[in-house]
């Protein structure tokens, strides 16, 4: 019986081992991750997941606890601030809290922004407007002399500095161009500009546009009498991801009363708020603003502060 049997069991072992390899076959073929590892017991292994390819660093910014080594020219005057509008963090150099410089152009941001501010829902004229586009773009005095007046003259300074928080800014008799500012009030009039505070919420976009589009250079072709090129400064020290981001206004002038350059440098970003000031000998005082070499070295200055705040974040 059993002799009989065993030929019925053999077939039986060998159908169900068919079976199992017959499995094990259309599993390594339907299976994504399934990999033959060779050899004669044919095992299937996973494959391994592929390994993700490293994040990218961050883009540069600038970062105020970098250290800044600018040597204060000979006869001259330096400062700077760095207002983290991240952190709500103001770092900068020693003096820049007490210590002050005359505004120059720097203070037509205000000028513009007290002047549209005040409009409430008045529409401004065609002419208006050009006063300030243009006090912005080019520089213009006259244009900023007209906002000015319309702002109610030494009475917007008052403004300024309650508006905007200011600590150690002064009206001066001479004007507008003659208001004296350290490079932390400098700040905070910036940061004023940027959030809004200055011009309102109708038109802060539209100064911090017309402050991406200031033009012209150092050079004395680009020096007139009531104009100015002013596109130079921090915004030549940024990394290239922040200059497209970033709104400037510049205030310089040289003084025979001291027979120095006074240049202020105002950079606003989302990130952050920049301000250097200069005071510094003219190489050829006989050429009053058209003295290019004197002012080029001021606005050096300017952008080595922004190369020397710049920061590279590892990658993760």
């Amino acid at each position: 019986m059993a002799r009989r049997n065993f030929p019925l069991v053999l077939a039986t072992v060998v159908v169900i081992v068919g079976v199992g390899l017959v499995g094990t076959a259309v599993y390594a073929k339907l299976s994504p991750t399934a990999k033959h590892t060779g050899g004669s017991g044919g095992g299937v292994t996973a494959s391994p997941s592929p390994s993700k390819s490293p994040e990218p660093p961050p883009p540069p910014t600038l970062n105020g606890d970098q250290k800044v080594t600018v040597a204060t020219p000979t006869g001259g005057f330096f400062s700077w601030a760095f207002y983290d509008r991240r952190t709500d963090k103001m770092t900068g150099s020693a003096n820049s809290a007490t210590k002050t410089n005359s505004t120059e152009s720097m203070i037509k941001t205000w000028l513009v922004s007290d002047y549209l501010r005040r409009l409430g829902d008045k529409t401004p004229t065609t002419a208006a407007l050009n006063y300030v586009k243009t006090a912005i773009i080019n520089s213009n005095d006259n244009s900023a002399t007209w906002l000015y007046k319309q702002d109610g003259g030494s009475a917007t300074i008052g403004r300024m500095v309650k508006t905007c928080g200011l600590k150690n800014t002064k009206a001066q008799p001479l004007g507008w161009a003659y208001t004296t500012m350290t490079a932390q009030d400098a700040v905070r009039l910036g940061l004023c500009v940027g959030n809004g505070t200055a011009a309102g919420p109708k038109w802060t976009e539209h100064v911090l546009t017309l402050m991406k589009q200031v033009q012209g250079t150092t050079a004395a072709k680009d020096q007139q009498k009531t104009t100015g090129g002013g596109h130079w400064g921090i915004i030549d020290g940024l990394p290239k991801n922040l200059v497209p981001e970033t709104s400037i206004k510049n205030g310089w002038t040289m003084l025979y009363k001291d027979v120095l350059w006074h240049v202020n440098c105002l950079a606003i970003h989302d990130d952050w708020v920049l301000a250097v000031q200069v005071r510094i000998k003219p190489v050829k005082a006989s050429l009053g603003q058209k003295d290019s070499a004197g002012l080029a070295a001021a606005a050096k200055i300017c952008s080595t502060v922004a190369q020397q705040l710049t920061y590279q974040a590892p990658a993760a």
